[in-house]
């Protein structure tokens, strides 16, 4: 081939059907100096004079720009509409179509060597001139920024050659050849505009196309190697926007969103407290307190969009943290997600100063898709507590140690400190500590906000019975005015919420949640027992917990119960779907609540346990390892929460565990199990009945109380004259009363029915309990006072209007009562019905079954059961009196000192007064002290007084044989 045909290739680069005057005489220029060329000079020299002409060429062009440019808008760039058209849009399409004619001419077969030269020359200019004027080196001439803009077109446009990108990544990172500096001229300014057309992205504007467009770009870019390098990874961790310097006033939102990858996690449904999304979710308000995991249509929506947004946020991390050179700074900006933001974790804060939930829920969903393969035996479970740890774990609540011990404990961590972890093991806890930032709190915000709704929705119901009462005039436009506004309120919140919802309920979020919280919850139960089998009995773990999983931080499991508890009444299907080897380990964690120290926790478990409904709950009934332990731990522990610190709380935890032991009672082995543990009457059972009849009386004695209220306001309210005529203020305060015991009765009715079904329960099965004096004393007492608030003289102050709007049925309360009465007749609890002298007597219960036959409460069958028990209890009334009039003159020291009456088992206590022990027994169900000093006392301390109780007997029989001597 001869030195024509070589320049006959450059001068074809110059052909084109652009016809203008000033182009044809532009490239007649080139194609004159093109035969100048010396072909046979060295590589460098002809790719010098070729970048030569090329420049030429284009510093010569005129602008031709025009005024509008669609791409431009989508994206944001608002020097697009300069670009389009200018000289450096010329210049770029020429080097990009001038580089594929190079790459297609290289694949020609037969090439010669001397045309293979000026081939490879001229696609090393090219390259150079591109890079020269993105580098700005033509700025006069060719503007670097507009440039750029062109380059990043024909990226998201998809029209430049994979081959043309990696060739000048590499031209660019060759130091032997170009300066260090060019690979960062040539490519931030392109993050930069990715980054801008990031920010310029609205959720609601609906264009997730040009959002997938940037992703793409910016994983290509991230993928492109040198070698076994990724070049743009290395440049961008660099950058000093990759994580932003931390000062005094700076905060977690500001690291969120100033960072570099921030504005992509950034794009979603944004709505906060304060201010509510009002562009989403129009007219669909009601769905917003649905509770049953069901979405609407606009939802599914949002999910389809955010499912395929976060997947390509997953691929877009790969190649950081796949790259040897960008991995170490790519986990450090996660960790510095979590650590910036830890406010998120609090449980009152400043929502400005930390990233919003849908940034959370974008980063934990990545966070999740990046552990999906983590091999947990891989894991390094000391992580947490060494000193390069990237999860501060120092401050935090530890599941079963205190701060002394945990500091201590770390110390042994200190030696090597400087080796460097495993990328498994830095992601599953950056994963773990980002989870407490997103699932706990989208979950405590839904549960605030249905509350705020629904509160909201009593507010409005209230005002439009106001309204409904009052005249014309001041009054009831001020009730109009506040009805408006709390109406309007109530839509905003309601679209939030739906933001909310829309933001955990997402299927493939919750599903990667699933998984993580299984393999977490598996991580966790390690550390307790390496090599736990589900299938071996319960001797494989510890008495007591080890110190690794007693130093863990309490949320490690904490989140794991709240998102369990969360995902059953909202994703129930997606667990079905799952292996259930998670419940097991619950079950196997209360069955060894000890390992904990929060009881507040435990509760959090407990709540967990009894969401499971069939058919997962077979999986808690038939797990073999706890069927021995589960049901004395809910009995146990039904008790141990009594001193928490937390009144409310108790009955709401004491309800979970009434509702599983009546789920558990429909199993043959734990009915059985129920039952065994009633006859042997041990401790921890009387405890546990004791505390069931405490939380019976003060429920009922409130829903009572209560009833008596509304009672006596809506009698003031039915004398129509009356309470017109009554003062506004005075009025109001009678409806303000009116809705406080409206929402007493509704918030205790249901728990004091529930704590009689299962006195009920318990007394049908297995009575033993009662035959006791410490049991049979206290359930008798109560049984009789609810009798006769119910059917006493001033029952009918419990009459209200619309009963059933509380729950309230009073036939079918004193029905459970007398059921409870016919389950305990026999002579001991007969005996304790009749000794109750605070209520009983023979009038009272023939007046309450007069009553009874009057309103037909009860069945024949039952009244005439309930008739003959009210018999065999005068007959013991008749007999105590009996023994009163023969007992007039006992002894002072026979006498318990607090219920003043004869004792018949004395036992002494450590401060040596002597009490009867039903007495002290009873006194110490409830509170484990001295009644006289206040010191601390258990059962096992007190002394039985042997001499003491045989004087007191030889005084009663001497009584007796005296008796008998008078009669004869």
């Amino acid at each position: 081939m001869n030195a024509s045909e070589e320049k006959d290739f450059l001068t074809s680069l110059f052909e084109c059907d652009d016809r203008s005057d000033d182009k044809l005489l532009r490239y007649a220029e080139a194609n004159t100096d093109v035969q100048k060329l010396e072909i046979n000079a060295s590589p460098q020299s002809l790719q010098s004079n070729v970048a030569e002409i090329f420049t030429k060429i284009f510093v010569k062009a005129p602008n031709k720009s025009r005024n509008s440019c669609e791409l431009g808008d989508r994206f944001g760039f608002t020097l697009m509409a300069e670009a389009a058209g200018s000289r450096e849009e010329d210049a770029i399409e020429f080097l990009l179509a001038t580089f594929v004619r190079c790459q297609r001419e290289l694949g020609k077969e037969n090439i010669s060597d001397t045309k293979k030269k000026v081939v490879i020359s001229t696609q090393k200019a090219t390259l150079s001139v591109f890079v020269t004027i993105l580098r700005g080196y033509l700025e006069d001439q060719l503007q670097s920024k507009l440039a750029c803009l062109i380059f990043l077109k024909k990226l998201l446009e998809d029209t430049i050659s994979p081959f043309f990108l990696q060739s000048l990544v590499e031209f660019v990172s060759n130091f032997e050849e170009i300066d260090e500096e060019a690979l960062g001229d040539v490519f931030n300014p392109v993050f930069d505009l990715l980054r801008c057309a990031m920010i310029s992205q609205n959720f609601e504007e609906n264009r997730d196309e040009v959002v997938h467009q940037i992703l793409r770009v910016t994983q290509l870019l991230f993928n492109v190697r040198h070698g076994a390098a990724r070049p743009l990874c290395k440049l961008v961790t660099s950058r000093s926007d990759f994580i932003p310097k931390e000062t005094k006033t700076s905060h977690g939102r500001e690291f969120g969103l100033l960072s570099f990858l921030g504005p992509f996690y950034n794009y979603g449904l944004i709505s906060s407290g304060r201010n509510p999304n009002t562009r989403v979710f129009l007219n669909c308000e009601e769905d917003a307190i649905k509770n049953d995991g069901t979405v609407n249509m606009e939802q599914k929506q949002y999910f389809q969009r955010m499912g395929t947004v976060r997947k390509l946020l997953h691929q877009l991390m790969i190649p950081l943290l796949s790259d040897h050179s960008s991995r170490s700074i790519t986990v450090k900006w996660m960790a510095g997600i979590v650590t910036r933001n830890q406010r998120r974790g609090q449980t009152q804060f400043e929502s400005s100063v930390v990233i919003c939930d849908h940034f959370m829920a974008n980063f934990i969903h990545v966070m999740y898709a990046l552990s999906e393969k983590i091999d947990i035996s891989k894991v390094n479970a000391f992580y947490p507590f060494r000193p390069i740890s990237l999860v501060n774990v120092s401050k935090e609540t530890r599941i079963n140690m205190d701060e002394a011990t945990a500091t201590s404990y770390e110390k042994q961590f200190e030696t090597n400190s400087t080796d460097a972890e495993n990328f498994s093991t830095e992601c599953f806890f950056v994963t773990i500590s980002a989870q407490q930032l997103a699932f706990p709190l989208f979950i405590s915000q839904i549960n605030d906000y249905t509350r705020h709704i629904k509160d909201l929705n009593g507010k409005i119901a209230a005002l439009k019975e106001k309204l409904k009462m009052s005249s014309s005039g001041p009054e009831r436009a001020d009730i109009e005015r506040k009805l408006q506004f709390e109406q309007e309120n109530w839509k905003l919140l309601s679209r939030h919420l739906l933001c909310l919802k829309t933001l955990s309920q997402d299927p493939t979020l919750m599903a990667s949640s699933i998984g993580f919280a299984d393999k977490q919850l598996t991580f966790l139960m390690n550390s307790l027992c390496s090599d736990l089998n589900l299938m071996g009995d319960d001797s494989q773990l510890p008495e007591k917990p080890t110190q690794l999983f007693s130093a863990y931080p309490e949320h490690y499991l904490e989140d794991i119960f709240d998102f369990y508890s969360y995902a059953l009444s909202n994703a129930t299907h997606l667990l079905m779907e799952q292996r259930t080897d998670w419940i097991a380990r619950l079950c196997i964690l209360f069955s060894h609540y000890n390992y904990i120290n929060n009881p507040f926790l435990v509760a959090k478990l407990v709540r967990v346990l009894t969401a499971i409904h069939p058919p997962l709950w077979f999986n808690v009934v038939n797990f073999r390892m706890t069927q021995e332990k589960f049901l004395l731990c809910l009995i146990k522990f039904y008790s141990d929460f009594e001193d928490n610190g937390d009144f409310y709380e108790k009955f709401n935890v004491r309800g979970n565990i009434q509702y599983m032991l009546e789920k558990l009672g429909q199993d043959v082995f734990y009915r059985a199990k129920f039952m065994d543990m009633a006859k042997e009457c041990g401790a921890e059972f009387i405890r546990f009945v004791n505390m069931v009849i405490n939380d019976a009386t003060w429920c009922i004695d409130e829903s009572l109380s209560g009833l008596k209220s509304i009672h006596d306001v809506e009698k003031k309210m039915s004398n129509i004259s009356e309470w017109s005529r009554m003062d506004q203020e005075l009025r109001t305060q009678e409806l303000d009363v009116y809705e406080e015991a409206k929402r007493k009765v509704k918030g205790w009715l249901g728990t004091a029915k529930s704590n009689l079904k299962l006195l009920l329960s318990i007394t049908e099965t297995s009575p033993e309990p009662f035959r006791t004096a410490v049991l049979g004393e206290r359930l008798a007492a109560m049984l009789n006072h609810n009798l006769s608030q119910l059917m006493g003289n001033k029952c009918v102050e419990l009459k209200v209007s619309n009963p059933s709007n509380y729950g309230w049925h009073p036939r079918q309360f004193v029905s459970l009562i007398i059921s409870i009465y016919l389950c305990l007749n026999m002579p001991s609890f007969v005996k304790y019905i009749a000794y109750d002298e605070r209520t009983y007597n023979p009038e009272f219960f023939r007046s309450s079954i007069e009553r009874m036959k009057k309103s037909q409460i009860l069945s024949l069958p039952h009244l005439e059961r309930f008739e003959h028990l009210a018999e065999e209890v005068q007959k013991e009334y008749e007999a105590k009196a009996e023994l009163e009039e023969e007992y007039d003159d006992v002894p002072e020291e026979f006498k318990d000192p607090i219920m003043d009456a004869i004792m018949v088992d004395p036992v002494a206590l450590p401060s040596g007064h002597i009490m009867d022990r039903a007495v002290i027994e009873r006194h110490l169900l409830s509170m484990p002290n001295n009644p006289f000093s206040r010191a601390p006392l258990s059962q096992s301390e007190l002394v039985p007084d042997t001499e003491l109780k045989t004087k007191i007997q030889n005084w009663i029989a001497q009584k007796r044989k005296a008796k008998n001597r008078d009669m004869v």
